[in-house]
């Protein structure tokens, strides 16, 4: 399928030059398309295509052959070409600022510079073989040593091009051992799973809490269990080997796990000094290797200083030379890390040199009993004062990192070597002079931080000695905001427990009343405390859930539970809500999806069954099959190798069991079960694009036939015939194609002659006037999708979906949304779903006016979609074909769906009652249903507005109330002027729905509300009063009490607005509780009281579509045509805020216009129903939106309600006569839990929630 290159720059490189003037050859030539150069070239389009891309230099062979294909030169092309490749690598090599050094200096070596690491091979070896026979190791050596370059850069590249191990992941411990890496000590995937504990000391050094110590130590030694699937790594500074025996199992461990890292032998080191060069094109003076290596050999420690100073001497190099000159220009191997520290302190300002001296000694642990350690710190930590100073702290520490003296990453900050604490004297000198200082500080820190943590509890705070420690070793100290109001905090406390006892002092009964009254108050505020700390806590974990909706929507559900346990808050409410809501059921990352191409080629592919069942994983090597329900293998087997040489992707049968791979000029059909081809298709030259039928039986493929032309061939899998071939014409492009269910019928879209339909039974294309009819253009999307009954097709376009009768070739009602790239039918052909780069539509196809689901993507592009039949899930994959993605659409397909829609709906004020307008066979029917049965309770003889006169301008609408009680239901009809045979005189029918008899109106005797330009009812609560609208100008509005069937007030606008206009669906007036304020969507406003007036209001940003009163009168809403809701308070004074749900929840489905609004009983949550069939929930008095999103039935909303216990809410719709939503917190956790299959595992509990003791959630 044709597709437009990307533009490239000549001026960009010598690589975007050559692209350049290869595409100018090509046009010279005439422009024949890839597939003609494919076929005159002998090599793939993929490869000829790619050597125009401009993105990386084509080797020679697929240079010459696309030189040829194009009548070029050879000889020229191949002195071009050799002057390019000089260029790219005269590029690669150059010498300048931007080169990189071939040594790490006092960074440590990472996985991916295990191509400059040498020296380490013997004990690599060793290394291994530990590693290979024991589940539990330590690496023992002195700070220096290289056990951490030997972890990360010798032993993980080697297990990973092994394969020995399933899974490798890489952490240090840090100050929460547990909490941060209980997760990574998960096993992952089939095999075993490699834990790599760097710097393990930090188990002592940083982590203050015996107890979670030992609960990390513990995790690591379940390694040392058969059954564990681990495998664990630990890297421990020498001078802590004293510390590990303080724990007996560990102990008990490293008495046969352990290995010593020793100095290297002097030829260890002299491939350390000289490989790196040589892999550069450098050269370093015998003189200097030999001086380097007497001077580290026997050094324990010395590798840092090593690399340091070979980095210095490579940065002063003269050509390709590291000479005795650079290197003692760089201070040697003793003076280089302190050259480069005093070089880079001496630069700072004296301002700057003391925000240095802060940072450095904030990345220092004082020894206590062993060395001086490292200690990493988040960014935050390093913020000593206003703006101003960040940006100074942001300063030193950019020219820190640049000279490699601490690394950066992300928002943590840590030396770059212990080698620099002791080189370098002054820092040295630093910690010295400070290290009680250095002590009591850290001690600071963490108290600090901890009482934050809890809520600021006061309890935390310090007191009696460690409170007089701090205050004397830290009052000129630089701390931040966080520990300055902790001390200052403390302080406060201090004086004012100093001021309490002194008080106390005064008599010795006042001293016993008031003990027992500090005894009561601690208790209370301790308990106060305890409580504050555990709903903190829970909000938290809400705010966790959140954030991880879309990344690991069950964890993000069962966390959502388990805060809601912890504390019933807003907040945690809200994430339940959004946990019951989210349509994210699961993710699953493809294993292996991100780990590269095969060595044969990089045609990988990954594609779901049809059954949505699996996910199957396609590369020259392996074939692989995962269950989405299960995230098991359920299969691996080899692949087809050498058969997909040739560059082009094989499709994947419906049911995932058979691989159709273009190869050797036809269709080789590959059995992934037993690893074998079972058929081949021939008759084709060279075959691309392959196709499946949804039955499986049938192929179609793309093949260039021997003249060039280009053909469509189509074969019957079950005998190996072929079926039909279709010729295209010239450089005709193939656009789109598609079999139906049943390999009968081929559609076709070509860049000539549109859309074409085949008969491959009878070999001919369909008649003319019964194909469905499609221009080239309209092809572009590149998909065609038969229904699964075969008597429907779908066309994804840039503004939708075009349909056709197959057998009729008639065209359907198009599905209209924007960009859409695919579509798939479900399995029953009711429900059609599109997908485009930032969105997924579901459309009801008795219904295509709108989508009934529409789903943001925030991870863009799909390049896979299938419906699991089994559980009605939707499951599609990534662009990249890396991630599944579960969609629970729930009740959007299974909702009881009426044919004869309702037009007008109104709710009662406890959403048992329902009236309803239905338009049935073309004939008015009013109805009244009891929610809660579905069952109709009464159903009133109304008829319909007579023909109307639109030429003449008189219009008719149908105009319905119901009391808020729903004992009532009124029904009448406007007209905007005189209606034929005085029909605007009949006025309005007010019947008792429990009796079925008149209320008013109607037969009772005397007429109520009659009169032309009647546009709204309204009934107050037990239906007393009538409330009559009239699109008069000025508006007008009538109040009728019913009992004497008697008008008893009208209120009007004093001012003529010359604009408000007739509706020929009526007004649905608003009513206070108390019946005497009136609003309508139109922005019309009034007391109904005597002397009351209308007036006119602007209630929204946007036009006005609802409004409704909260039932206390506190509070007024009013809905809008871009999906927002304006908050007023209950007399309309005073504008208290916006609600827009699209802007608080980014990744919601779109909400439409406000078509219905509720209050909560009590005023406290509004619901909020959009014309997209959505529904959301608001916490008033905060203004934030409570979970996202509803699970709608699709259908919009004319109506809501809540009901009398504040827990259930009720939706009525077009449609769906009542959705019904249980709101309970009990409810809505049994939901999730029903979800997810399980709550929260202790596991997981001590991750995501450590400070406070597991409780089971489900």
């Amino acid at each position: 399928m044709g597709r437009r290159e990307n533009p490239v720059d000549p001026a960009a490189g010598p690589v975007q030059r050559f692209a350049y003037d290869l595409r100018k050859l090509r046009q010279e030539a005439g422009g024949p398309t890839y597939r003609e150069l494919a076929r005159r070239a002998h090599y793939s389009v993929t490869a000829l295509s790619q050597a125009a891309a401009g993105e990386q230099l084509p080797s020679l062979q697929v240079t010459l052959a696309y030189v040829g294909a194009c009548g070029g030169d050879a000889e020229e092309w191949e002195r071009r070409w050799q002057e390019a490749d000089r260029e790219v690598r005269e590029a690669a090599a150059g010498a300048d600022d931007g080169a990189e050094p071939p040594y790490q200096g006092l960074a440590r070596f990472e996985p991916g510079d295990h191509d400059r690491f040498f020296g380490r091979d013997r004990l690599l070896a060793a290394l291994r073989h530990r590693v290979g026979e024991r589940r539990f190791t330590a690496l023992f050596g002195p700070s220096g040593s290289g056990k951490s370059s030997l972890l990360r850069a010798g032993l993980i590249p080697a297990l990973r091009a092994a394969r020995e191990v399933a899974a490798i992941r890489v952490l240090t411990p840090g100050e929460h051992p547990v909490r941060d890496h209980a997760a990574a000590l998960e096993p992952g995937g089939a095999g075993d799973t490699l834990v790599v504990v760097d710097q393990f000391e930090e188990v002592f050094t940083l982590c203050r809490d015996p107890e979670e110590r030992r609960a990390f130590i513990d995790l690591l030694l379940t390694a040392c269990e058969p059954q564990s699937r681990l495998r664990v790594v630990i890297a421990v500074r020498a001078d802590f080997y004293g510390r590990c025996a303080e724990h007996r199992a560990l102990a008990d461990a490293l008495g046969e796990a352990g290995l010593l890292v020793g100095p290297m032998e002097p030829g260890e080191l002299r491939e350390v000094i000289v490989k790196p060069a040589q892999a550069e094109g450098l050269i370093v003076e015998r003189a200097l290797t030999s001086l380097l290596v007497d001077e580290v050999a026997g050094e324990p420690g010395g590798l840092p200083l090593l690399s340091h100073v070979l980095r210095e001497t490579w940065r002063r190099r003269r050509g390709r030379a590291l000479t005795m000159e650079a290197y003692e220009a760089a201070g040697g191997i003793r003076g280089a890390i302190a050259q480069t520290a005093e070089d880079v302190h001496s630069a700072f300002s004296a301002e700057h040199a003391r925000l240095a001296r802060l940072i450095l000694l904030r990345l220092i642990t004082p020894g206590e009993g062993a060395q001086d350690t490292r200690r990493p710190v988040d960014r935050a930590e390093l913020d000593f004062g206003g703006p101003a100073a960040t940006a100074d702290v942001s300063l030193v520490l950019d020219r820190l990192a640049r000279a490699r003296l601490i690394t950066l990453d992300h928002d943590r900050v840590d030396l770059a070597h212990e080698a620099l604490i002791t080189a370098w004297p002054r820092l040295s000198g630093w910690i010295d002079e400070e290290r009680e200082q250095l002590r009591v500080h850290r001690r600071l820190t963490e108290a600090a931080r901890a009482w934050d943590e809890l809520g600021r509890d006061p309890g935390a705070l310090y007191r009696g000695t460690r409170l007089a420690a701090a205050v004397e070793q830290l009052a000129e100290s630089s701390l931040t905001p966080l520990e300055q109001t902790f001390l200052t905090a403390s302080r406060t406390a201090r004086r004012s427990e100093v001021r309490r006892r002194r008080g106390l002092v005064g008599a010795l009964a006042v001293l016993v009343v008031l003990a027992l009254v500090a005894g009561a108050v601690a208790w209370q505020q301790n308990r106060a405390g305890d409580r504050r700390r555990v709903e903190s806590e829970a909000r938290r974990v809400a705010a966790v859930a959140d954030s991880m909706r879309f990344s690991d929507p069950v964890t993000a559900m069962r966390l959502s539970v388990a805060a809601w346990r912890l504390a019933d808050t807003t907040e945690t409410r809200s994430a339940l809500i959004a946990a019951a809501a989210q349509r994210e059921q699961d993710v699953l990352t493809v294993p292996g999806a991100d780990s590269g191409h095969s060595d044969l080629t990089s045609n990988e592919l990954r594609r779901l069954t049809a059954d949505g069942r699996y996910v199957v994983s396609v590369t020259a090597d392996r074939v692989g099959t995962w269950d989405l329900r299960t995230h098991r293998r359920t299969h691996s087997g080899p692949g087809p190798g050498h058969l997909m040489a040739s560059g082009e992707t094989p499709a994947v049968s419906p049911d995932g069991r058979t691989l159709a791979v273009p190869a050797d000029g036809s269709i080789k059909l590959w059995d992934v079960r037993t690893a074998r081809v079972t058929r081949t298709l021939s008759g084709a030259v060279l075959p691309s694009e392959v196709y499946f039928s949804s039955d499986g039986h049938t192929v179609v493929a793309e093949d260039w036939g021997a003249e060039g032309d280009h053909v469509v061939l189509v074969w019957d899998l079950r005998d190996g015939r072929r079926l039909l071939r279709v010729q295209e014409h010239g450089d005709e492009i193939l656009q789109a194609v598609a079999l139906s269910p049943d390999g009968r019928t081929l559609a076709l879209c070509t860049s000539e002659r549109g859309l074409e339909m085949w008969d491959t039974a009878h070999r001919r294309r369909a008649a003319a006037l019964q194909a469905p009819r499609a221009r080239p253009a309209d092809c572009g999307s590149g998909k065609l999708v038969f229904s699964p009954d075969g008597r429907s097709l779908a066309l994804p376009q840039d503004d939708g979906v075009r349909r056709w009768d197959v057998r009729t070739g008639r065209k359907l009602p198009s599905l209209e949304a924007d960009e859409v790239t695919d579509a798939r039918f479900s399995p029953d052909g009711d429900f059609l779903v599109g997908t485009g780069a930032r969105a997924l539509y579901v459309w009801r196809l008795e219904r295509t006016e709108a989508p009934i689901v529409t789903h943001r993507l925030p991870a863009g592009a799909v390049s896979d979609l299938a419906f699991d039949r089994e559980t009605g899930a939707l499951r599609y994959l990534n662009s990249t074909g890396t991630v599944v993605r579960t969609l629970t659409l729930g009740r959007a397909l299974a909702a009881p769906w009426e044919k004869e829609p309702a037009y007008m709906t109104q709710l009662s004020a406890d959403g048992r009652t329902l009236a309803r307008l239905r338009d049935v066979r073309g004939a008015l029917r009013l109805e009244v249903v009891d929610t809660r049965t579905g069952r109709v309770v009464f159903r009133a003889p109304a008829k319909p507005c007579p023909d109307a006169d639109p030429e003449g301008g008189v219009a008719c609408s149908d105009l319905m109330a119901l009391s808020p009680d729903g004992g009532y239901v009124a029904f009448g009809q406007g007209w905007n002027s005189d209606g034929p045979d005085g029909a605007h005189r009949r006025g309005v029918t007010v019947w008792n729905v429990r009796t079925g008899r008149v209320h008013a109106g109607g037969g009772s005797g005397r007429a109520v509300g009659g009169g032309w330009a009647v546009n709204g009812l309204a009934l107050d609560a037990h239906a007393r009063s009538l409330v009559v609208y009239r699109a008069t100008d000025p508006v007008s509005a009538e109040v009728w009490d019913l009992r004497r069937s008697k008008r008893v007030r009208s209120v009007r606008s004093r001012e003529s607005t010359g604009g408000t206009s007739f509706d020929s669906l009526g007004v649905k007036p608003a009513l206070s509780s108390d019946g005497d304020r009136l609003a309508t969507a139109e922005g019309v406003v009034g007391d109904l009281g005597a002397g009351g007036r209308l007036e006119h209001r602007l209630l929204a940003d946007d036009m006005n579509t609802a409004v409704a009163f909260s039932p206390d009168g506190r509070y007024f809403a009013a809905g809008d045509l871009m999906g927002r809701v304006t908050l007023w308070d209950g007399t309309l004074r005073r504008r208290l805020g916006v609600l827009d749900g699209q802007a608080s929840d980014s990744e919601a489905d779109l909400v439409g216009a406000v078509s219905a609004l509720a209050f909560s009983h009590d005023g406290g949550t509004l619901a909020v129903g959009g014309d997209a069939g959505t529904v959301q929930l608001w916490d008033v008095a905060s203004s934030r939106l409570l979970g996202s999103t509803l699970p709608a039935s699709g259908d919009q909303s004319l109506a809501l309600a809540f009901g009398q216990d504040e827990d259930t809410l009720y939706a009525a719709g077009v449609n769906v006569p009542v959705t019904t939503y249980d709101l309970s917190p009990e409810h809505l956790s049994a939901t999730v839990c029903r979800r997810t299959g399980s709550g929260l595992s202790p596991a997981d509990w001590r991750t995501y929630i450590p400070g406070i003791p597991y409780r089971g959630t489900c």
